[in-house]
Parts: structure tokens; C-alpha cells; sequence
């Protein structure tokens, strides 16, 4: 238990040099580079497949909220759990010209975020050091769509628990 504690602040610390894919760690996660990824994936999106181990619809929306000072992203999440639909929303707010942001959701989790940059991905380390963590990984695909990949820090290290991937809706 200490090693993980120890594992997981130092990938808080240092989470943009050792956690992210090799194309996030080429990039250089500028203003304008958050500026251009925001611009690509504003607007609404919709996906079916499986979330949480469980079948699903999830809808996400990102915007510029708040006078500009930040890009939001809408997500929800429904899901069929013994033929009664689960629906799990979450809200995230990334600073405008920053790699601060947070996420708050239904399961009453509220956790920092440490976001990195490319021409075509976003990716979040969220939570706290000795708390729950995460990353996320959105990702801005050749034939237009966009993948959001979602992984927890457990005991055994880094386990995915969603993989969608959305198409444009409007």
C-alpha cells in the first residue's frame, strides 16, 4: 500500500511526462495548442456501446462556458442495468489557457485535473494522490470521430473501465 501512495503522488507530480501516450509527451500543451483541440471537438456528440461493463448510450457536449474562461464538457451515460436504465453524468471544466481544470459527477466525486494537450488528443490525469485517481484520454480519430478511453489507479496499477467511441450528432 505505502509503494502505491508513493506511485501514485509521484505520477500526480509528474503526470505529463510519465502517464500520457507518446504523442501527448511530444506535443507541447500551449494556449493555442488547447485552443485548436477545443475548436475540433465542440459541439454534440453521441456513441452506443459499453460502459462500466454494461451496455450504453452516452451523449457528450463540449462548449466554451462562464465568459469564455473556460471549455466544458457535458457527459452522460446511460446505461441498461437489468432492463432499468443507470445514468451516470459527469461535468468538466478546463481553464482557458491552462492545464487546470476539475470534474464533478452523480457518483459526488469533484476531483482536480492535470490535462496535456496535442493536435488531436486530450488527456487528463484527475484526482488526488492517497485518493481515487484517474486519466482520460480523448482522442480526435482520421475518420472524425472521437474515443475517449478511461482508465482508475487500483493496487495492480491502471485498469480501463471505458472505451467509447462518438460521432458527431449535429
Amino acid at each position: 500500500m505505502r509503494m502505491r501512495l508513493l506511485l501514485a503522488g509521484f505520477l500526480i507530480t509528474t503526470s505529463s511526462f510519465i502517464t500520457l501516450p507518446a504523442a501527448a509527451e511530444e506535443a507541447i500543451s500551449t494556449p493555442a495548442t488547447q485552443s485548436a483541440i477545443m475548436e475540433k471537438f465542440a459541439g454534440t456528440w453521441k456513441a452506443e456501446g459499453t460502459s462500466f461493463g454494461l451496455p450504453s448510450k452516452s451523449t457528450m457536449i463540449w462548449f466554451k462556458d462562464l465568459a469564455d474562461k473556460f471549455y466544458r464538457v457535458k457527459y452522460q451515460i446511460d446505461m441498461d442495468r437489468e432492463s432499468k436504465t443507470v445514468t451516470f453524468r459527469g461535468h468538466g471544466y478546463y481553464t482557458h489557457g491552462s492545464k487546470d481544470g476539475f470534474w464533478a459527477d452523480t457518483s459526488g466525486d469533484l476531483h482536480p485535473m492535470v490535462t496535456s494537450y496535442s493536435d488531436n488528443m486530450l488527456s487528463t490525469i484527475w484526482g488526488k494522490a492517497g485518493g481515487k485517481q484517474g486519466r482520460s484520454n480523448y482522442t480526435l480519430k482520421s475518420d472524425g470521430s472521437i474515443e475517449v478511453v478511461d482508465w482508475i489507479l487500483q493496487e495492480n496499477g491502471w485498469r480501463e473501465f471505458n472505451r467509447t467511441q462518438f460521432q458527431r450528432a449535429e
